[in-house]
């Protein structure tokens, strides 16, 4: 028995050093199966580890494999490639949508609310900024500028 230990423990350690066999793991699996009375007591504390080892690979052994996949048919293909043009399509679709969203907003650089309306007119929008420039530089804008900002932030 006691060459039996010495050869368990050294399994144990090419275990541990992922230097085993499937059958030398077999082995070890089948060793601590035993009752826990029977093994050396520096092995004891290993049981319950190759015990479950032992159920894993009990369990992926009867695991069915998946069956091998059948080869695409032509029908298959055809849904396939129509499919993947009809996603195309779809995609191109909303990109030129949206490329021409974004062309409409680049347009509309002018934007003015004029007595309340909005304005997007280039030459409505600028004769009206250049009305209000021509107001205030000839009533000295800038001293009812400083004037309005004082009012606003210094008597609070």
């Amino acid at each position: 028995m006691n060459d039996n230990i010495l050869k368990i423990r050294t399994l144990v350690d090419r275990f541990f050093e992922g230097d085993t066999t499937l059958d030398e793991e077999q082995q070890l699996y089948d060793f601590f199966a035993q009752e826990p009375a029977v093994l050396p007591d520096d092995l004891k504390p290993l049981r319950q580890m190759f015990l479950d080892l032992a159920a894993v690979q009990h369990v992926a052994e009867n695991v069915p494999q998946p069956a091998a996949q059948k080869p695409l048919h032509a029908s298959n293909r055809r849904r396939w490639i129509v499919a993947a043009a009809v996603a195309v399509l779809l995609a191109g679709g909303a990109l030129t949508l949206f490329m021409r969203n974004a062309q409409t907003e680049a347009d509309d650089e002018y934007v003015a609310y004029i007595y309340g309306q909005r304005t997007t007119d280039r030459t409505v929008v600028l004769d009206e900024m250049q009305k209000t420039m021509t107001a205030m530089a000839s009533t000295d804008g800038a001293d009812v500028v400083e004037e309005q900002l004082k009012s606003m932030f210094c008597n609070q």
